[in-house]
């Protein structure tokens, strides 16, 4: 299976919605299809494990040059994914899709992945003591189905499927909106951001200068993590060189033995 993305045009966005709503409604029948609550239960209930997506509405600037934007606030799917690096209990899956999907069977609610995420996405939730985030509705896709906020979406602000296929038809749309209101506008997350998360399976096209006040990041990195896994790979790295330098002082020591028993024989064998 090829790699899977969706994009955000929040040039093309109406602000209808409809893609929280869709998203709200997809994990509430998810939850019901596995047993894990009942429809009329899920329907009154403000739950992390219903709510993926979160649009954050802001405004910057004075009268009367005032505009307002509107952050979807969502998992990037990192193709790097700190989360699933970091994650204690092997409870974070990266799909084949790209999709990066949190088990909550697995999930002893530690809350590394909150530590791990530059996005500051992962959800975690005291009542159930497990961590939520957006799955990029994995199930659906290997299904052959678009994702529910995807197929809600009702003037193309967001579109999905093969990674190629959508970073072009994204990168099309940029250079259109560049074209047009003359400034420039870019894919975020089509190319490398860095070593720590790659590139990312949701992008988004947002005017270039105003990226950050999307939520999105030039540098999206988390010191701390950086060092932890330093560390990390710094002691794996120090216990081998004592594994293999106890190795080679054993095969030394072996060797002088071998030589004084030799030596000792020799001597016998003369007397």
């Amino acid at each position: 299976m090829s790699v899977y993305s969706i994009c955000y045009d929040s040039q093309a966005c109406v602000r209808c919605f409809t893609c929280v709503v869709q998203c709200s409604v997809e994990n509430r029948l998810r939850l019901q299809r596995e047993g894990k609550t009942a429809m009329e239960l899920g329907v009154n209930e403000a739950l992390p494990q219903l709510n993926y997506i979160y649009p954050r509405q802001r405004e910057f600037g004075t009268y009367p040059n005032a505009y307002q934007i509107t952050e979807l606030h969502h998992c990037m799917h990192c193709e790097n994914s700190p989360c699933a690096r970091n994650c204690p209990s092997k409870a974070i899956e990266v799909r084949k899709g790209g999709q990066v999907v949190i088990h909550q069977d697995r999930c002893v609610g530690c809350r590394t992945c909150q530590d791990a995420c530059p996005f500051g996405v992962p959800v975690y939730d005291r009542a159930t003591n497990k961590s939520y985030k957006c799955i990029m509705c994995y199930d659906r896709v290997e299904s052959g189905l678009k994702p529910a906020c995807v197929s809600g979406c009702i003037a193309g602000g967001l579109f999905s499927g093969p990674r190629e296929e959508v970073v072009a038809e994204a990168k099309e749309r940029a250079k259109f909106y560049t074209k047009r209101f003359g400034k420039e506008y870019i894919v975020y997350g089509a190319e490398k951001l860095n070593d720590y998360v790659g590139t990312t399976r949701w992008l988004t096209i947002v005017p270039a200068a105003e990226a950050e006040k999307y939520g999105l990041p030039k540098d999206p990195v988390v010191g701390s993590m950086v060092l932890r896994e330093l560390c990390k790979n710094f002691g794996i790295g120090a216990s081998a060189a004592v594994a293999i330098g106890a190795g080679a002082h054993f095969l030394y020591w072996l060797s002088k033995r071998k030589e004084v028993l030799a030596s000792k024989d020799k001597e016998d064998g003369n007397e």
